[in-house]
């Protein structure tokens, strides 16, 4: 710094000013381009031990550009909230949050979210993991894999699997292991949905983890992301045609969607789903379904807990409700942690209250599963 000072003695005042402000503008340049090198190499995970901080910990090496946010970049990180006195000797169950687009991992000191997620779970004797992650509709440009190519999955997968290897060091019950989220956030659903993907045979101790939860809370849930399958099950048959042509056109790599309806199967965890609009109960017409939120579109609550009627033989398993007073954050995740609670392994669960049913699903969604689907 002491040269560049030098160099500009003598100088008129204008002309010194203006050879300033050239110079920040070239630092301010670097910085930018330094700053971007580092966000596109994304982070390096590195097991956990004593001393690691509790923000920023990072789970896997992805890092891409957010389109709900602007465009800034992200890496494969989560912030972890430690149970009070929570330790190796006394681990703490886990619950893992997934954020809706427009948000971040990031839960501020006075915010709904702190209010309404962290600080129950905390009260409650629960850790609390928050976690950045990729989604594969709104981030399908991403890579996942050489044989998956552009639509990534397996984020939240792979967080819950460190965040397991990691019992030790953070203090946590492997055995009691929740996850929650809201609209994006409920690829949480589809991943515990899913066949387990530990690899037991793995050299890689995190992949050899359990990616399989106790229990699952989702908000505004889409329980599937093939529009094709959205067609078949809630609109009139002389529109579904037309729907499905205009959404293959618009995500062309499609057949690589997922689909919690069809994933599950008897072994699943019991789920909760909660939506901000009363649900609909009937085959619509697309000029209809342009009248409600067609991404958190009701009925796929609906449609789940008909999948889990027929792969477990009865209704108790998956809830769903469908109301405008769940449109706040306080009325949408009411009561979430105690949902948990009542699914703790090895730990007296407390009585709740009756749990309602939701209406009975309408003959269109009580489909039996396509085969290869």
């Amino acid at each position: 710094m002491a040269p560049a000072i030098i160099a500009l003695e003598g100088m008129p005042m204008d002309s010194m000013i203006s050879e300033c402000l050239r110079r920040s503008a070239w630092v301010a340049l670097l910085w930018s381009l330094c700053t971007v090198a580092q966000a596109q190499s994304g982070c390096t995970p590195t097991a956990v031990t004593p001393g690691t901080p509790d923000q920023d910990i990072c789970y896997g090496p992805a890092a891409w550009r957010e389109p709900t946010l602007g465009g800034i970049w992200l890496q494969q990180r989560f912030d972890f909230y430690r149970a009070p006195g929570a330790n190796a000797d006394a681990p703490a169950p886990l619950i893992v949050w997934a954020h809706p687009n427009g948000s971040s991992k990031a839960i501020a000191p006075g915010s709904a979210a702190e209010a309404v997620l962290l600080k129950p779970a905390l009260d409650a004797g629960f850790s609390f993991a928050s976690v950045e992650f990729r989604h594969p509709v709104v981030n399908r440009i991403e890579a996942d894999s050489p044989t998956n190519p552009g639509v990534p999955h397996h984020d939240l997968a792979r967080a819950l699997q460190f965040i397991r290897a990691n019992a030790v060091a953070l203090g946590i019950d492997r055995r009691n292991v929740f996850v929650v989220g809201g609209s994006r956030g409920t690829l949480s659903l589809w991943t515990v949905l899913q066949g387990d993907m530990a690899i037991p045979t793995s050299p890689d101790p995190v992949a050899r983890q359990s990616t399989r939860a106790n229990a699952a809370f989702a908000y505004n849930a889409q329980t599937t992301y093939d529009g094709r399958e959205f067609a078949d099950l809630f609109l009139v048959e002389a529109d579904r045609a037309a729907f499905k042509a205009s959404w293959q056109a618009q995500h062309p790599k499609y057949a690589q969607y997922g689909s919690a309806i069809q994933s599950v199967t008897s072994d699943d965890p019991p789920v909760k789903l909660r939506y901000d609009q009363a649900f609909i109960g009937r085959l619509v017409t697309q000029q209809e379904l342009a009248s409600v939120d067609y991404v958190h579109y009701p009925d796929y609550g609906l449609a789940l807990c008909a999948a889990y009627q027929l792969a477990v033989g009865h209704g108790g398993r998956c809830t769903a409700e469908g109301d405008p007073r769940f449109a706040t954050m306080a009325e949408a995740y009411r009561g979430y942690v105690d949902f948990f609670k009542a699914h703790l392994r090895g730990r007296p669960a407390p009585v709740l209250p009756a749990v309602l049913s939701p209406p009975a699903a309408p003959e269109r969604l009580r489909m039996p599963r396509t085969p290869g689907r």
